[in-house]
């Protein structure tokens, strides 16, 4: 029973993931908990205390909720019936006035009868006279004096019709303005001074006065539920101060005060509170993070899900990214190097996978930040802008193309997305310094990339096509060594890597993978290179002296010594593969058909003349395993026309199909059409057939060819022209 810990089992890709998420939720726990400080109102700051993370000033915000609500005014609606019941009272009164005095003068006017006939015994007439106060006081009650009632009655009509005029117009006129209770003693002074100051005799100013200022009402009624309710809007509308991370709370040696023990504790810098939500929280959102990114992979690219080693590639860039965050932080939060991860993920891994990875790293900037969105989106625009032009990139250089590309779009993500906030101008210092570090970004990451891409390549040996590109160079050890040993092995290789190039490109696999593997395909023939049919140019062939069995075993092993010389050239896998399979198990049947000629019993056993594979993997080795014979079959061709070379090429691929070395590979049969038709052009291209010119043709050159010689060496012979 196979051990469930091994490579590239599912138990140790779950290990992994689950060491990956608690290193991932580490990471946010240590950004959202910040370290305690102890100090207590009254007490000097120990050092600078800065905010470690974004929050609200409580103290300030709650400052300016009551400056607003003391600064809404107090909400008043004026009652038009109380102005009504006021003129209509001093109409009543001074009617009453006139009344009383009028009955007053009709009882004194009148004269007794003779015998005192109407007056009751011991009565007078003064007797029946009504008092002038309660007279007054029963239509309209006032606290008027006797004395000030009388002036009254004892004044002039016109004057009482002039009094009862100027107090009318007076307390129409105020009360047309409003009156509010608090004022009321304002008024009655101002009422007043008017009485004082008007054409009224002396005697009725004060009087008057009084009666118009007692009268006075307010007609300015206080809404409390109203005025309520906006000031609670206003206090609702203020927006709260923040204290940005960084931000120094207390500044050193300062005293402590009660409103900077308020910002400590909501900035949790003074502990002493369950942090359990943290964890949990952390946590939560670092596995909601993982399981989107394991769902993408499993759905969409399944082989980076089921391989150990890149999934640890992966989380490791993950992690280490987002580490390396924490620590830039504390220069700007615009220098994360997120677009560093994204980078290296797209050429280790593919640009889909390293968009995905990118995004995932940048919401999980939101935690390391403490909320900034302004840095979270400049951190998901660069790694989106990081993933795409690393994507098609030929060489290292390329990779600072792609950091200037991340530079642009962090400077205008940042420029707009401030404007669209409506915060800093154009010219701001602050808006200048961060577009800098923005900027600035973009240069790193791709410095950063270069410089860790060599040391991922080798560690968990991934061909990126900067790697392949620099296998390709023809002064690599191995194909020089290959060009000076076997010069013939070195020209068929190459012509295999063309057409291994153009059949990949036809079924979508890695052509420049394709084309390298093909370079190297055949390195081991360089040990014994006579003993191979395109390295003897014409001469002797040693297996005409040699037995089959030996021949075989010599011609086998070119592929374990091929193995052997790359994995001393510390040549990636991938590029091994191509070494081991390009024979896939073919038999070596030239010399096993000797072999059983030669044996009396007939019997020989094929194991010592079958190559020992594995067969062909991939799309791309399938393919050079194809290219490989093709080659070889077409260049033995006498007629090379390009009906001949169809017929050769779709033999050999159907030969393959049948002797089963294309059953581990994913090529279908439309595939394998594709094949046949790429080689067929690429190989009528480089076989193309000459004409035949006709023989008086053919004669004039071999005259004209003569007669140059003969030119030639009469120049030479005289010494004359010559260089």
């Amino acid at each position: 029973m196979a051990s469930p810990l091994k490579q590239n089992s599912p138990m140790r890709r779950t290990a992994w993931a689950i060491l990956f998420l608690l290193l991932l939720t580490a990471i946010f726990v240590s950004s959202a908990i910040p370290r305690d400080v102890d100090v207590r109102v009254g007490d000097p700051s120990p050092a600078n205390i800065k905010a470690p993370q974004d929050f609200i000033d409580a103290p300030a915000t709650e400052q300016l909720r009551r400056q607003a609500m003391e600064d809404v005014p107090d909400v008043y609606e004026q009652d038009p019936g109380v102005r009504t019941q006021v003129l209509r009272s001093l109409h009543e009164l001074f009617e009453a006035l006139r009344e009383v005095r009028d009955a007053s003068r009709n009882v004194l006017d009148a004269e007794p009868t003779p015998s005192g006939e109407g007056i009751p015994s011991g009565e007078t007439a003064g007797d029946r006279l009504p008092e002038p106060t309660v007279a007054v006081q029963e239509i309209v009650p006032l606290s008027l004096a006797v004395e000030e009632v009388e002036l009254i009655l004892d004044a002039r009509d016109e004057d009482i019709d002039r009094a009862e005029e100027l107090a009318v117009d007076t307390v129409d006129a105020m009360m047309s303005q409003g009156v509010k209770t608090q004022s009321l003693d304002a008024f009655r002074d101002q009422i007043m001074s008017v009485m004082i100051g008007s054409d009224l005799p002396p005697i009725l100013r004060e009087v008057t006065a009084k009666i118009a200022g007692e009268l006075l009402q307010p007609n300015l009624l206080y809404q409390a539920e109203e005025t309520a309710q906006r000031r609670q809007f206003a206090a609702d509308s203020v927006r709260p101060v923040t204290i940005v991370r960084g931000e120094i709370i207390v500044p050193d040696g300062r005293v402590v005060t009660v409103e900077d023990l308020l910002r400590l504790r909501d900035a949790g810098l003074l502990g002493g509170e369950s942090r359990w939500r943290v964890y949990i929280s952390a946590f939560a959102y670092a596995l909601v993070i993982l399981l989107l990114v394991a769902g993408y992979l499993m759905r969409f690219n399944p082989k980076i899900f089921y391989s150990e080693s890149r999934i640890v590639l992966a989380g490791m860039a993950f992690i280490v990214t987002l580490f390396a965050c924490r620590f830039a932080l504390e220069l700007s939060p615009y220098i994360m190097p997120v677009a560093t991860g994204t980078m290296l993920l797209a050429i280790l891994l593919d640009a889909n996978t390293a968009v995905i990875l990118g995004l995932a790293m940048g919401l999980s900037t939101a935690v390391i930040t403490g909320g900034n969105v302004t840095a979270v989106v400049i951190n998901l625009v660069g790694a989106t802008t990081a993933a795409l032009a690393v994507s098609t990139i030929e060489e290292r250089t390329d990779i600072m193309r792609a950091g200037l590309w991340v530079s642009l779009a962090n400077v205008v993500a940042l420029v707009s997305y401030l404007q669209y906030q409506g915060g800093l101008s154009i010219g701001d210092p602050i808006l200048l310094k961060s577009a800098l570090w923005a900027g600035g970004n973009g240069i790193l990451s791709a410095v950063a990339a270069i410089g860790l891409l060599p040391f991922l390549e080798s560690f968990f040996s991934i061909l990126t096509p900067v790697k392949l590109l620099e296998l390709a160079n023809p002064n690599h050890p191995l194909l020089r060594e290959l060009l000076e040993e076997a010069p013939g092995t070195y020209h068929h290789s190459m012509m295999v890597a063309n057409l291994a190039e153009s059949a990949a490109e036809a079924v979508g696999g890695d052509s420049l993978l394709a084309r390298v593997g093909a370079y190297y395909h055949d390195v081991g023939k360089a040990r014994r290179p006579y003993f191979f049919v395109e390295n003897q140019f014409g001469g002797e062939n040693p297996h005409d002296k040699l037995s089959p069995n030996l021949s075989a075993l010599i011609i086998l092993s070119h592929v374990r010594d091929g193995a052997e010389m790359a994995r001393e050239a510390g040549l990636p896998d991938s590029l091994l593969e191509f070494i081991c399979e390009h024979h896939g198990t073919l038999l070596a049947k030239y010399f096993y058909s000797r072999a059983q000629s030669m044996s009396e019993d007939k019997e020989v056993p094929e194991d010592n003349y079958r190559y020992t594979g594995p067969r062909p993997q991939s799309k791309e080795t399938a393919v050079v395993m194809l290219a490989d014979a093709v080659e070889a079959a077409a260049r033995s061709l006498a007629r090379p026309t390009p009906d001949r070379i169809k017929g050769v090429v779709r033999s050999i691929i159907h030969q393959r199909l049948e002797q089963g070395q294309l059953d581990k590979c994913d090529l279908t049969f439309r595939d394998l059409d594709r094949v046949a038709d790429s080689f067929t052009r690429v190989l009528s291209g480089a076989f193309h057939h000459r004409l035949e010119y006709p023989e008086t043709v053919v004669a004039q050159m071999k005259k004209e060819q003569e007669q140059e010689g003969e030119d030639n060496g009469h120049r030479g012979h005289n010494g004359a022209e010559t260089s």
